[in-house]
């Protein structure tokens, strides 16, 4: 917990002492066990659930002027359809997206781990070992499990579909098809912390000046937003 007040110290403990396997799984376990709820609350939303709905409407009277156009046949027409339904409903798809958002968890960490490791090793040119920006990933992303928390908290009480820690918090009607809402998405509180306390660990096991670390893990960070919202619009 240390991490959250003090992470110079920690991520120095880190450098300094043997190889903690707890160090990054507890933190994967516990962004998983959170990222499974986060996505049990957004399916069981009623507005959520009220789009899948118009969303089957809408492909159903397309599918049915495909098939009166001779397009389409109705028997095709009718698997489609009833597998859409299959996917769509509250339990399928409380089981794929709490199975995706625990891979994602803990892919994530060994993902920022990966990405210190490279820039202590290609950049900053000093023997960085793997194992150890597994834990400093590991710890520094103690921060998106309190993001996390905090997200999840703010989607259970306030009446919006997406209600997260950042400038999206001012659009009145989020919509993911457009990148100037992928873009305030971005600039999330807890992303650009976490991009500091990733930044102090890498300056640690580094044995560089904090600013030289951080505006490589911040370059990293932009990037990897910037591509995400290209791929999301």
């Amino acid at each position: 917990l240390n991490v959250f007040a003090i992470p110079g110290e920690v991520f120095e403990g880190v450098k300094t002492s043997r190889i903690s396997i707890a160090n990054w799984l507890v933190p994967a376990l516990l962004s998983a066990v959170v990222g499974v709820f986060t996505v049990t609350s957004i399916v069981s939303q009623p507005a959520l659930q009220g789009k899948l709905r118009e969303h089957i409407e809408q492909q159903a009277k397309a599918m049915q002027q495909q098939v009166k156009e001779g397009k389409l046949k109705q028997a095709e027409a009718d698997r489609v359809l009833a597998l859409t339904r299959t996917l769509t409903e509250p339990a399928t798809l409380q089981v794929l997206g709490g199975t995706a958002a625990a891979v994602f968890s803990v892919a994530r960490v060994f993902w920022w781990a990966l990405i210190l490791w490279l820039l202590g090793r290609a950049l900053l040119k000093a023997r960085v070992d793997y194992l150890k920006a597994l834990e400093v990933s590991g710890l520094g992303l103690m921060i998106s499990v309190l993001g996390g928390v905090v997200t999840l908290l703010l989607m259970v009480n306030l009446p919006k579909l997406f209600a997260t820690t950042d400038l999206t918090l001012a659009v009145s009607d989020f919509d993911a098809s457009r990148k100037s809402h992928l873009l305030l998405g971005a600039a999330n509180v807890f992303s650009l912390w976490l991009v500091g306390v990733l930044a102090a660990g890498l300056a640690r096991l580094a044995g560089v000046p904090f600013m030289r670390a951080a505006w490589l893990v911040f370059a990293v960070w932009v990037i990897q937003e910037s591509f995400l919202v290209l791929v999301g619009g």
